[in-house]
């Protein structure tokens, strides 16, 4: 028997693996900074020139018959209504 303590009989203790948190926080960041990144306001770039309509004619131009709008027309039925309770004799 040898005197002493048994924390001489442990294995020395191994570095701590801290590179996996590393990556993956760089990671993150980089995807953060990408999603941030791409909603930068344009910066110095000139604005487009106003777009110019042109003038309005003397009559209107009518593109569709008048009347009610198409949703409010009633479409045929393709068979006839069948009653809910049949006739009696």
């Amino acid at each position: 028997m040898t005197s002493g303590s048994l924390t001489d009989l442990d294995p020395a203790p191994a570095p701590e693996r801290r590179w996996p948190f590393y990556v993956g926080w760089a990671v993150g960041a980089f995807v953060v900074g990408a999603v941030l990144f791409t909603h930068l306001p344009s910066g110095p770039l000139p604005a487009d020139p106003p777009v110019v309509a042109p003038e309005p004619s003397a009559a209107p131009v009518i593109t569709q018959p008048p009347g009610p709008p198409r949703f409010l027309i009633p479409l045929p039925l393709r068979e006839p209504r069948l009653p809910v309770v049949p006739a009696r004799p």
